[in-house]
């Protein structure tokens, strides 16, 4: 049952609006006349959702607004008017009501919208309380953001209660924007690197609070506004409803992203993504180098902060570990928040020779830890013959050519052992992979 509470100074429209409304046996509707009237029914008792004219004798709608601000009540209000105009509609929801909605001559449309609006206003309205019930974190890294950093503040939601912004050492005015925001809101806690340490070690100086304040989630965004606040819920969900420990974001949903990424850059990020995906073993994920993320804290405490990568491919390396422990992973897709032409310094040549020995340091790691010493399957086995077989028919294959120009001798007989050893090393990696991508299925059974 949603509670609403309808604010209308004439009679006639307020017993029209509230009949219409209790056709809806799901909704329960207290009509008062005056604003008044309104703030002692507030007082007295709790509403879903508030419903209010706009031109009332004793008080405006704005005001209503601005005095259920200053009294702490934040009951999600619809502005429900016939004379207001662009101007109001813009005031109401720059004051903090959750819909405009102006008054018209067709009665069933606009009392139908009107519900509607009621049911969403309710929804998120009970979605941020179970958001508030939980200890939900934003850690956000930043080097010299001084343009985006505040207004990238001012747009988390009230719902979360630590916002930890670590400035890696910082020399232009960002560390002194960081400060002045975190005297306008307490949720701020200001960490700052005196010597650069890159974003890996921002990240873990954040999860190290994060464990240390007993959050149950902690959400990494940019610092450089790439990352929409508005997609959080998105990435909250699954964690809360146990339908997963980590949440990753994924950009490459969107096509117009897709047709806009540099080729030599989006050719860089597939490789990236197959080698994290047979590193990792989560095949499901899209953006793995995505930054924008959520993790538990069960699984946060599991994997030991302190034990992440320090550099730019933290993220790779977390998904490994996370794997290795049995947390289930998910896919949020969100659109990119930045120019796609604009180059990323952790996109150097020098990064991707460093990830890619991190990947094979991590994907044998895995092997050894998930599936020899916590568990065991031949998997292993799978792909330890197919990598001999394949490197043994490479070292045959040259052994061949060679014979052939040199000695010339004939080429058939090792040249077909080769590619039969080719083909059986690849049936092993194969089934191997296959393995692996159901034992990701058989991940975290919520």
């Amino acid at each position: 049952m949603i509670s609403v509470l309808l604010v209308e100074d004439e009679p006639e429209v307020l017993e029209l609006t509230r009949l219409f409304l209790e056709r809806d046996t799901e909704l329960s509707v207290d009509a008062c006349l005056s604003v008044k009237e309104a703030l002692r029914k507030l007082n007295t008792k709790i509403y879903n959702v508030i419903v209010s004219d706009y031109y009332m004798p004793e008080i405006n709608g704005i005001q209503l607004l601005k005095t259920l601000k200053f009294q702490g009540i934040d009951t999600p209000l619809i502005m429900f008017t016939g004379k207001g105009d662009e101007t109001v509609a813009i005031d109401a929801l720059n004051f903090g009501a959750a819909f405009y909605l102006q008054k018209s001559e067709n009665p069933r449309f606009q009392f139908a919208k009107l519900r509607k609006m009621i049911y969403e206003a309710a929804l998120k309205q009970r979605t941020e309380e179970i958001y508030r019930e939980n200890n939900i974190c934003v850690i956000i890294p930043v080097h010299n953001n001084e343009k985006l950093i505040g207004p990238i503040l001012e747009s988390i939601p009230d719902y979360i209660f630590r916002i930890y912004v670590i400035d890696d050492a910082s020399t232009d005015k960002t560390t002194e924007i960081i400060r002045t925001c975190a005297e306008k809101d307490t949720r701020i806690t200001p960490i700052r690197h005196e010597i650069q340490r890159g974003t890996g070690s921002s990240i873990k100086s954040g999860y190290r609070e994060a464990l240390r304040e007993s959050m149950d989630i902690a959400v990494v965004m940019s610092g450089d506004n790439q990352m929409d606040p508005k997609y959080l819920p998105a990435f909250l969900d699954p964690i809360i409803k146990r339908k997963a420990d980590y949440a990753v974001g994924n950009r490459l949903q969107a096509p117009q992203y897709r047709k806009d990424f540099p080729r030599w850059r989006f050719f860089g990020n597939a490789i990236l993504t197959l080698l994290t995906k047979i590193a990792s073993g989560y095949w499901q994920l899209m953006d793995p180098q995505n930054r924008y993320t959520a993790i538990s804290r069960t699984a946060l405490e599991r994997i030991d902060p302190n034990t992440i990568y320090s550099r730019a491919g933290y993220s790779n390396d977390i998904l490994v570990r996370l794997n290795t422990q049995g947390f289930r992973a998910v896919n949020v897709d969100h659109p990119a928040g930045y120019p796609v032409m604009e180059r990323s310094d952790s996109r150097s040549p020098t990064y991707y020779f460093r990830l890619l020995g991190l990947l094979c340091k991590d994907f044998f790691w895995r092997m050894k830890e998930k599936y020899l010493i916590l568990n065991f399957h031949p998997l292993v086995f799978f792909y330890f013959f197919g990598t001999l077989c394949i490197l043994s028919s490479l070292f045959l294959g040259v052994y061949a050519l060679w014979g052939k120009l040199v000695d010339m001798e004939p080429l058939l007989v090792r040249a077909t052992l080769a590619l039969i050893l080719l083909f059986i090393g690849s049936m092993f990696i194969l089934f191997a992979m296959l393995f692996d991508m159901e034992q990701e299925r058989n991940i975290g059974s919520f």
